[in-house]
């Protein structure tokens, strides 16, 4: 083992490093507890209780991560049970704390170089969690069709297994459950998720074990009582000591086996074709219509639940509009105009932008009697404290840089905004009896002279119109 401390190599059974004298001993318990969860841990996955060994290979890792053989078990385990992706994720851990790992090499690419088993990983992977979704909207029918599908692509997914026994026992098809658990607890004879399943349905699994029986029974050979003899076959050869005298000529006789033979392969060939090569040809086919007809299905069923998630949003939303029309005809009843409302939103999302100047501008055009509802009001008041006197202050200064510049009309357009918004802003009042003044407009701009004189006695702007109203006069 290596030193916590300064990383230096000593003995398992040293008390104290070497190099920085640091005590080993602790360190040394910890090293033997993590130990002790991995020989537990290797010895529930040789009896195949992989969920029970995934515990005790994680409390090996709890107390020391760096133990390479129990991560790499922890993959081995997962992998086993269908979950690559967290196999792969503990190998990639495994060689991150041991450069040389070589057992974790040899895992990771035995996954990796098959690429088209990648993609089946990640196909499976994908259709599990489209029938959660399935599942969890209620939808059980599609996520039953996925979950299917899922147990051909990676027939090890255990909770894959648990999932689908799951949906069949709430739809009341306990057989199929079992079967499902059946195959989950072939892998993970000791999972208590599975085991917990399989005490809600106690009778199905008698059904399953009668028919496995009978089924072995009647697959049984009978033994044969006695052994055939064997026969071996010796040609006897005569040799004739005879001498024949004459022509060694002879014309050779019709044969007709050569041509029957022929005939005969013929017609075996035919039936060969016909009744073996024809029915493979047929059923090969047949499975090819059957599976693109399912997947056609699947992909119909698919739609149609689209359809009616599709259909039930259209009368919500139509619901909801024949609401919001209601409202405001009500609110056209009542002599509130559409465009007040209007304003009085705009204003609020200015607002929640933090554009307060052109907030106040808009809420200045919306009169509080139009608002109605406790809420609202308090909104609306609340945005108004915030926005309006500083807005006026801004408007009153643009007004005033504006009348300097001689054009009038646009600065009393500028103050009137002001104005609406802090009736006590004395710049704004000032400057539109300036404007007004310069205009021609004397008794407007006397108005306003006189507002500050009575309404504001201990304004700046008090001798300023004071002056002003004595050239007029």
């Amino acid at each position: 083992m290596y030193c916590p401390k300064c990383g230096k190599e000593v003995s398992f059974h040293t008390d104290t490093c070497s190099q920085c004298g640091v005590d080993l001993t602790v360190y040394r318990k910890i090293i033997s507890a993590s130990n002790s969860f991995y020989n537990d841990g290797l010895a529930k996955a040789k009896v195949r209780d992989l969920s029970g060994a995934v515990v005790s290979l994680k409390k090996s890792l709890k107390l020391y991560k760096k133990n390479t053989n129990a991560r790499n078990l922890l993959g081995l385990v997962y992998y086993e049970m269908g979950e690559a992706v967290s196999a792969l994720s503990e190998w990639v851990l495994s060689k991150h704390f041991e450069e040389n790992n070589k057992d974790a090499d040899r895992y990771m690419n035995a996954v990796q170089s098959n690429q088209a088993r990648l993609e089946t990983i990640n196909q499976s992977i994908k259709k599990y969690n489209s029938a959660l979704n399935y599942a969890k909207q209620g939808n059980c029918d599609l996520a039953i069709m996925q979950l299917e599908k899922v147990t051909s692509l990676n027939p090890k997914f255990v909770r894959n297994y648990q999932l689908l026994a799951l949906l069949y026992l709430k739809s009341g098809k306990k057989e199929k459950a079992a079967k499902y658990l059946t195959k989950a607890q072939k892998i993970d004879v000791n999972n208590t998720l599975t085991l917990r399943y399989m005490e809600e349905i106690p009778g199905a699994f008698s059904g399953i074990k009668d028919k496995k029986a009978k089924r072995e029974k009647k697959d049984e050979v009978k033994p044969v009582s006695a052994e055939r003899p064997r026969h071996t076959f010796q040609p006897e050869i005569d040799v004739s000591s005879e001498v024949f005298h004459g022509s060694s000529y002879s014309e050779d006789k019709f044969n007709i086996w050569p041509y029957l033979n022929l005939v005969i392969g013929a017609v075996l060939g035919i039936a060969v074709v016909y009744f073996l090569l024809v029915p493979t040809a047929k059923k090969s086919v047949a499975e090819d219509y059957e599976a693109q007809f399912k997947q056609y299905t699947d992909e119909l069923a698919t739609q149609n639940a689209k359809t009616n998630s599709l259909e039930g949003e259209k009368k919500a939303l139509e619901k909801k509009q024949k609401e919001l029309q209601k409202q405001l005809d009500d609110l056209k009843a009542e002599g509130i105009s559409e465009e007040t409302y209007e304003n009085f939103f705009e204003s609020i999302t200015l607002y929640m932008n933090n554009q307060k100047t052109e907030a106040a501008i808009l809420l200045a055009d919306v009169k509080e009697t139009a608002i109605e509802g406790k809420k609202a009001k308090e909104l609306y008041n609340k945005i108004k404290e915030d926005t309006f006197v500083s807005t006026a202050e801004q408007l009153s200064e643009q007004g005033r840089v504006t009348y300097n510049q001689g054009r009038y009309q646009e600065a009393i357009e500028l103050l009137e905004k002001a104005m609406k918004m802090d009736k006590t802003n004395t710049k704004a009042i000032y400057f539109l009896g300036r404007a007004n003044q310069r205009l021609g407009k004397n008794d407007k701009a006397r108005e306003y002279y006189n507002t500050i004189i009575n309404d504001f006695p201990d304004s700046e702007r008090v001798a300023e119109a004071n002056r002003r109203l004595n050239e007029l006069n």
